[in-house]
């Protein structure tokens, strides 16, 4: 995945370096977060970011954002990618802890919201009537026959709620407010309508109100990574996205793992990125594949690229589920950066794991491994950086550093409240956790 989205980064993010080399803003969007988190690097994210600002000032008054620029095509939207974009600049945030940068991109976002908003059917509060390309094909089912699509609606939700915290970081709380509340009735309105009997996700509203018959992975998958899905509706969405397999394109890759991680399926996780009997990563390699591909089954006579960035997100889900490495937003008090470190809870299939993950202060080196009734977790925090750490007690008794009770260990605090999952806070330095499960 690191090698993928590297040769995807040229002079600008491309979606493949062997066919038209176009920054369309979705794969942009896929491969920034992985070159962010493989290698570190933000000077091609801080670019992205801002031709897709320019092309809106150039082409779209109205608010959306092209799905590829800059280049000669012209004014081309792709709704969806449209309301992907402030996904991609939060992740950003996170990242890089680029306050400027993201402050500097809220007219954009406010314009794309208006956008958003106005697209909003006031008889079903839902965003409606909006052409959605399917790139050519109608994958896994997919029910593009809807007036109101749930995957449009998801990330419209998603949207609003990034844009309220980029409002909230420039200070402007009544935008923040707004937005927030636009996020919520959004939410409303699709857990209220484009939920069936079963409690799954259909895939939208048809013209005449009636439900899509059908509920895709993608759309249930995306519910749950963008925290759509109630919490008392995760398990049954979880557990049917897992039956899926992987039924969603490479694109949507890293939403299907972040949907399993939110549900807590991180066994899954494991599981689809490294069974060979259907289409997915671990059959590209298996066929001797170097590179993620557009599709999972690539046809040379319409061209799909055997050499796209896109799947490449996959990396990004493997350091957030498997590894247990996030970036956070740095509050009041905290380091300029920030990660929350929190090894899986309850994995059968993964015993252990060990990664670096570069952020803007140094590299955090962390390594987990269970064994024995016991978790022992590794972990080096970089000069001015933080670590939020998650462990799978609520006893602190029950947690020492290199062989000595936690309240030797000088600079750590107890963030979480009593009864509640341990939620250590650490500064830096090393560390050597050991908890008894």
């Amino acid at each position: 995945c690191a090698h993928s989205a590297l040769y995807c980064s040229q002079e600008q993010f491309i979606d493949t370096p062997t066919r038209e080399k176009g920054q369309f803003l979705w794969d942009a969007a896929n491969e920034s977060e992985t070159v962010l988190r493989a290698f570190g690097d933000r000077n091609l994210s801080w670019q992205g970011l801002r031709d897709m600002a320019r092309a809106q000032a150039r082409y779209w008054p109205t608010g959306q954002l092209n799905e590829v620029y800059p280049n000669d095509d012209g004014a081309q939207d792709y709704p969806t990618f449209t309301a992907r974009y402030p996904e991609w600049v939060w992740r950003y945030y996170l990242s890089t802890g680029d306050h400027e940068t993201v402050v500097g991109l809220l007219p954009v976002l406010r314009n794309l919201s208006g956008y958003l908003t106005r697209s909003v059917d006031p008889s079903t509060g839902l965003v409606s009537g909006l052409q959605l390309p399917n790139n050519g094909t109608g994958q896994y089912g997919y029910d593009y026959g809807t007036v109101a699509d749930t995957t449009m609606n998801v990330l419209s939700a998603n949207a609003h709620r990034r844009i309220a915290s980029v409002a909230a970081l420039a200070g402007d709380q009544g935008s923040a407010a707004a937005e927030s509340t636009a996020a919520d009735a959004l939410t409303a309105q699709i857990n209220a309508q484009l939920v069936d009997a079963s409690g799954l996700y259909v895939d939208g509203l048809r013209a005449d109100g009636s439900q899509s018959t059908h509920a895709s992975q993608l759309a249930n998958a995306c519910a749950l990574a963008y925290g759509v899905c109630p919490a008392g509706q995760a398990a049954a969405v979880g557990r049917y996205v897992a039956s899926l397999d992987i039924s969603v394109e490479p694109d949507h890759g890293l939403e299907l793992l972040r949907g399993l991680h939110a549900a807590g399926r991180d066994d899954d996780v494991v599981r689809l990125l490294t069974d060979r009997s259907f289409p997915g990563w671990a059959a590209i390699l298996a066929s001797g594949g170097t590179f993620t591909w557009e599709t999972w089954t690539p046809s040379d006579l319409i061209g799909d690229s055997m050499s796209h960035g896109w799947g490449a997100s996959a990396l990004v889900a493997m350091q957030e589920a498997l590894l247990g490495v996030t970036p956070m937003a740095a509050g009041s008090g905290d380091p300029p950066t920030l990660v929350a470190v929190i090894p899986p809870a309850h994995p059968t299939r993964l015993r252990w794991a060990r990664g670096t993950f570069p952020t803007p202060a140094g590299t955090y080196a962390v390594a987990w491994r269970r064994a024995g009734g016991s978790l022992r977790l590794s972990l080096t925090v970089p000069p001015n950086a933080g670590a939020r750490c998650g462990l799978p007690t609520a006893a602190v008794a029950r947690v020492t550093e290199a062989g000595a009770p936690l309240s030797r260990s000088a600079g750590v605090q107890v963030r979480s409240s009593p009864g509640q999952a341990l939620v250590l806070s650490l500064p830096a330095g090393t560390y050597d956790l050991a908890v008894r499960l």
